[in-house]
């Protein structure tokens, strides 16, 4: 049944990208006269994944994945190689203005390396940011203080509106950038370019109601550093971004006079907006202590980003601290974020977070890891002065003010109670807690918390000699929401062995689980079988398969996943 599942497509792949470097590996290069000058490093692998249940939930039966990190080298002249290729992307029945596979050569002479195909290059955070491009970018790092990467290539391919729900239409976007950097050992600066724009004419059908217009973007932006002293250093990071949501619209002849309109024609839809962070770092003995100040306008955006938190400032304070003969470390991180920057939201917010985390190594044998959060979030409502004059009720309360507290705890100890030749074994324990609520005026009502308790226990023996391992544990979780309680717990019992001369690998485990709340119970039952064999400490081949079965309260369930692949590296 599976093997009917494969598709011929898959195994013609497999058999070039996986099976080819099998017989390659046998070959001299010393015969063609490099000797150790030619190079071949890297690592392929390919994946399937088959799928069944008797329910219809929307997954494809099988699942390919091919992927590779090669990296030849010749002297100094190198050419790393990625690729990623799956039909994931063909189950789709709609459009995307992207590419799910890629491929990538990045080849490198001395200080010059260029980046070609599907890629990705970050300048800053505020201007170009791990956004995928297809084309090419330059990076130049000669020895000393000047720094050059540039970047050019589309961003986004013409897509047309084909009907669907889930398709998103978009315009050819292409993008183009330049990122200088000069650095010295006390201070660095650099300065940054980016533009892209949308190009009007790339599809046809435009549909209103999903919002698409073609936009046009110019950032500029810089970066530096500078170190007061060897512990005492400043950052920050500036950017101005100026964007045309519809570059249909009609020109203006005034620039708004910020600098990036220099670059870009301001039109009626053109939109500029900043962000930038400040921070100080300062370390002393075995402690570092950092502040920071960020802040981001209302709507800020760049085509070299996929998406911004906007509408905030915040300060944040961290400190790192070892005690106690480097058995305790602690790390505490404290801040304040505020939004409606410009007073134009009917509601204000602001939050403040706390965080703690610690971890105690008492023994070689016992350690101890929890951590501490809280997450306060609290709402004024901003009420029309009309409605307040007009209300002919004295004794309403116009004022309304909101608060979320949010905190989560999280405590986990480790045993060891033998680690000899012959014998290891160890307990872990690992309580966790989530708790939200919400209070309106000060006061938290029936239904307005929930409440998540979860706890583990398992133990852990292993026979080395014999290249076995048996671990058993036991799960729960209780949860509070609103009035309503549930409960989920159950065991969990895997084997592992070792054989050959550990190079085969097998697993067995099983898990069964029931939920219960006031209305409804479920069970569910795990079962999984892994089993992964190295060859020649270069070939890995893997197997492995869960079945589940479901007990619901309407009718029973079952799916089953098998994976199976291989990876080579060299």
């Amino acid at each position: 049944m599976v093997l009917s599942k494969l598709k011929t497509p898959w195994l013609i792949c497999y058999f070039l990208f996986v099976t080819a470097p099998l017989s390659a590996q046998h070959i001299d290069l010393e015969a063609f006269g490099q000797g150790k000058a030619f190079k071949l490093r890297g690592g392929i692998s390919a994946n399937g994944i088959f799928f069944d249940s008797d329910q219809n939930i929307g997954r494809e039966p099988f699942t390919y994945f091919l992927q590779g990190n090669l990296n030849v080298t010749f002297y100094q002249f190198s050419m790393p190689i990625g690729y990623s290729y799956s039909n994931q992307g063909n189950q789709l029945n709609y459009n995307l203005p992207f590419d799910l596979n890629r491929l990538s050569l990045h080849p490198k002479y001395k200080w010059i390396q260029a980046h070609i195909g599907d890629v990705a290059i970050t300048f800053s955070p505020y201007t170009l940011n791990g956004h995928q491009f297809t084309g090419g970018g330059l990076e130049l790092t000669p020895k000393g203080p000047f720094k050059i990467s540039v970047m050019s290539g589309r961003l986004l391919k013409a897509t047309e509106d084909d009907g669907k729900e889930q398709t998103i239409p978009a315009f050819l976007r292409m993008g183009y950038g330049i990122k200088m950097k000069y650095e010295k050992e006390r201070y660095s600066l650099g300065i940054i370019g980016f533009y892209a724009k949308d190009r009007i004419n790339s599809i046809t059908n435009i549909p209103d109601d999903k919002g698409v217009a073609p936009k046009e973007n110019m950032v500029l932006g810089f970066e530096g550093s500078y170190k007061v002293q060897e512990n005492l250093k400043i950052n920050a990071v500036y950017a101005l971004s100026g964007v045309t949501q519809d570059s249909r619209a009609d020109p203006l002849d005034a620039n708004n006079g910020k600098p990036v309109g220099l670059f870009l024609k301001n039109r009626a839809s053109t939109e500029y907006y900043e962000a930038g962070k400040l921070g100080i770092d300062y370390s002393f003995g075995k402690s570092t202590l950092g502040v920071a100040y960020e802040r981001i306008d209302p709507g800020y955006e760049t085509l070299g980003a996929y998406f911004f938190n906007n509408d905030f400032e915040n300060i944040t304070l961290n400190c790192n601290t070892i005690l106690l003969n480097n058995k305790l470390s602690l790390a505490l991180n404290v801040g304040y974020q505020q939004d409606d920057l410009k007073n134009q939201k009917q509601q204000a917010t602001n939050r403040t977070v706390g965080a703690i985390n610690a971890t105690y190594s008492a023994s070689e044998v016992l350690t101890i890891t929890t951590s501490y959060s809280n997450f306060s979030t609290y709402t004024n409502s901003k009420v029309n002065q009309f409605e307040v004059i007009n209300d002919d009720n004295l004794l309403d309360d116009n004022n309304f003010d909101y608060r979320q507290l949010s905190q989560n705890a999280n405590v986990n100890i480790n045993y060891v109670f033998s680690k000899g030749e012959n014998l290891h074994q160890n307990i872990n324990i690992n309580y966790a807690l989530a708790d939200v609520s919400n209070a309106e005026d000060g006061i938290v009502r029936i239904g307005n918390a929930s409440t998540f308790h979860n706890g583990n226990a398992s133990y852990t023996i292993g026979l080395p000699q014999n290249g076995m391992r048996v671990t058993t544990a036991l799960n729960g979780t209780l949860n509070i929401i609103g009035a309503e309680d549930s409960t989920t717990w159950g065991p969990t019992v895997g084997v592992g062995n070792k054989f050959l001369d550990n190079n085969l690998s097998t697993n067995l485990g099983v898990s069964y689980n029931t939920s219960n709340s006031n209305t409804v119970r479920t069970n569910v039952a795990n079962l999984r079988a892994k089993i992964s064999y190295l060859y020649k400490k270069k070939h890995n081949f893997n197997l492995s398969a869960i079945q589940q079965f479901k007990n619901l309260p309407l009718e029973n369930s079952r799916e089953l996943t098998i994976t199976f692949g291989h990876s080579y590296s060299f």
